[in-house]
């Protein structure tokens, strides 16, 4: 089997309410890529904190730097490591990127979705939003906000405070993934069927490059079909180039 490989897209725009009273998106997303892998990210910034924007964009960062030191310095790691040293890393490296301002400031969600040495991609989730992959099989995993079973959009969000139990992990197959989609509940929220609209997605934009569906993706969370909906959209698409047949 071909090594698997993965491109990754995204797009943010500020919402309607912001966009009227001048403030800034505090929404944000990240791709990066590594010898030892690929990852996506996306944080949404809590409304009523002065430096949200600053503190989405900082646990981006701290996502990517938490793998990095991770998988660098253990190249094959044991699966356990995805909370017990992955999870810690984000807050410390989330703390590190926020100054000079301080963490009450700066709360903010955090979804990511991880490539390992050893196939395996990793999802979490503290807050709200959702990650969904969409296995190769067509079944779909998905992580969400889920109210009925009492997570609170207030509470959960990067802090000193922050412990594994804040957070909603899941590991599957790398190779045995077709795509993850990333969104914060700009987008969320406004999408009934997760799994469908993920599928629907990733068909849509897997025969495109990286750059053309980062715009077209712009587009689409532009001119969103919820005119009522007045807040930030953010999303980033992590897709798999390798079919099972090569």
């Amino acid at each position: 089997m071909m090594p698997t490989t993965w491109k990754s897209f995204g797009a943010s725009v500020t919402g309607p309410s912001h966009v009227a009273t001048g403030k800034p998106n505090q929404d944000a997303w990240s791709a990066f890529e590594h010898s030892w892998g690929y990852g996506i990210a996306v944080a949404d910034g809590l409304g009523s904190k002065p430096h949200s924007d600053w503190g989405s964009r900082a646990a981006c960062r701290a996502v990517e730097a938490s793998a990095s030191r991770l998988w660098t310095d253990h190249r094959h790691p044991m699966l356990q490591s995805h909370s017990s040293e992955l999870l810690p890393g984000i807050v410390e490296e989330w703390l590190f990127a926020i100054d000079p301002f301080v963490e009450k400031d700066c709360a903010a969600t955090c979804l990511y979705a991880i490539t390992s040495p050893d196939d395996q991609i990793h999802l979490g989730m503290l807050g709200d939003g959702a990650a969904v992959a969409v296995l190769q099989d067509g079944s779909v995993i998905v992580l969400s906000d889920s109210k009925d079973e009492g997570f609170s959009n207030l509470t959960n969000a990067l802090s000193a405070t922050t412990t594994l139990n804040h957070w909603r992990v899941r590991s599957v197959v790398a190779s045995e993934c077709a795509a993850v989609l990333l969104c914060t509940d700009g987008v969320a929220d406004d999408v009934e069927d997760l799994a469908g609209f993920a599928r629907g997605f990733v068909k849509a934009y897997e025969g495109l490059g990286s750059l053309a569906a980062s715009r077209r993706a712009w587009e689409m969370l532009s001119t969103w079909p919820v005119p009522k909906h007045s807040d930030d959209k953010t999303l980033a698409c992590l897709i798999n180039v390798v079919t099972p047949d090569e």
